[in-house]
């Protein structure tokens, strides 16, 4: 494939990451291809089996490895492993496509120095910075602002920040921490998290008889299963409310098993099993359609400090199809979107249930809200931040620095 706008356009992508369900990695490299870029992505192993040709005009390479959840030293070991591995596959790439571009998503931050080879020959460098490592590490393992591993990944990420030419963020939460520690603002654009629209989506017939959903409204929580979602609230949320509105909730996405099997329990429990209803991992077309179905958009996570930077992708993708929105109670959220949004207080069942039964009961509330939320969708879509990604590529591309990479 040959650039639109010559042969001097060709991007390399590193992201430890499955790229087929990964949205942001995988709606920005479609992005610069469309644009004419000839775009690579060197990611790690999809369990959906090996890729076989270009998807969407984006060559993925897979290196021998599958991400995996864990404690502090299996993350620390699969992200070092990574970094080797896809710096062993960038190099020879390099030589066979001659880049002008690298792009390289986090976590892990310090991924951007796998690409130092290819700055060092004058070739621009890009670190989008989808969550914010350190915070990440102090959501999952407890840590406080103190401890030598926080202070250490602090230090790692001013430095992963200060090796990249430009710093892509995927919300203001991020690019305010960003600035904190000392990194000019102008290095900084934010391309916020957002979704684009399948053209080609199964119809709802479809949908409910492949995946035995039943008639009755519900609504949809189709990401990873995990316990930052605050799934086990969503759940005690739903059998508290009246029996006269029979609202069902759809799990699409994968998660621990042992994890998978406490939310089973507990819905049992509470005597709504039947009112649960968990369709595993989907393809991202049929996840769309299934979101699009929602009655509404309910967010959910647990309160800490890389939720209370963040702005969810399934917020977008509520909003783009008009869903009134119910979201946690989070620092940057609530900022962000005030009076159009209701918020409940993570981790209160009671408080996530008054939400839902004001929304589903008040016909009047919700197409509110749905208006509201159509607004948030507008300034989130895809088009306009498509423009803010591309914006930065090109003024790369034009930079003196970048002449050597040609």
């Amino acid at each position: 494939m040959r650039s639109r706008s010559g042969s001097g356009n060709r991007v390399v992508v590193l992201a430890y990451t499955e790229y087929p369900y990964d949205p942001r990695v995988r709606r920005e490299a479609e992005a610069l291809a469309k644009e004419g870029y000839q775009v690579h992505v060197i990611a790690a192993k999809s369990r959906g089996g090996p890729l076989v040709g270009p998807l969407a005009g984006v060559r993925v390479h897979e290196v021998p490895l599958a991400t995996r959840r864990g404690a502090k030293g299996r993350y620390l070991y699969q992200y070092v492993l990574f970094g080797l591995l896809s710096a062993a596959w960038l190099v020879p790439l390099h030589f066979r496509h001659r880049f002008n571009l690298v792009h390289v998503h986090s976590p892990p931050d310090f991924q951007v120095f796998t690409a130092i080879p290819l700055k060092l020959i004058g070739i621009p460098v890009v670190l989008d910075l989808r969550e914010s490592t350190p915070e990440l590490a102090r959501a999952r393992f407890g840590l406080s602002t103190e401890s030598i591993l926080f202070r250490a990944l602090v230090g790692l990420q001013v430095l992963s920040c200060r090796a990249a030419d430009h710093v892509v963020v995927a919300c203001e939460g991020i690019r305010e921490i960003a600035i904190t520690r000392r990194l000019p603002p102008d290095r900084i654009t934010t391309v916020q998290n957002t979704v684009v629209v399948e053209d080609h989506r199964p119809t709802a017939e479809e949908l409910r008889r492949r995946l035995s959903l039943p008639r009755e409204n519900f609504i949809v929580h189709a990401s990873g299963l995990n316990p930052e979602r605050d799934l086990e609230t969503l759940i005690r949320a739903v059998a508290r409310l009246s029996s006269d509105f029979p609202l069902h909730v759809v799990f699409a996405g994968e998660g621990e098993p042992s994890y998978v099997s406490k939310l089973r329990r507990l819905a049992q429990d509470l005597g709504v099993a039947n009112r649960m209803h968990f369709v595993g991992r989907l393809a991202p077309v049929d996840a769309q359609a299934l979101v699009s179905l929602s009655e509404i958009g309910v967010v959910t996570s647990e309160s800490n400090p890389n939720a209370d930077l963040g702005w969810p992708t399934r917020l977008s993708e509520f909003a783009t199809f008009g869903k009134p929105l119910i979201l946690p109670r989070l620092k940057s959220l609530s900022a962000a979107l005030s009076d159009r949004a209701r918020f409940y207080t993570p981790g209160d069942a009671a408080s996530l249930s008054r939400e839902l039964a004001a929304m589903l009961f008040d016909a009047n509330r919700r197409a509110q809200f749905a208006k509201m939320s159509q607004e948030v969708g507008e300034l989130v879509a895809w088009k306009r931040i498509r423009e803010v990604l591309l914006s930065v590529f090109r003024a790369l591309r034009r930079s003196p620095s970048n002449q050597g990479g040609q």
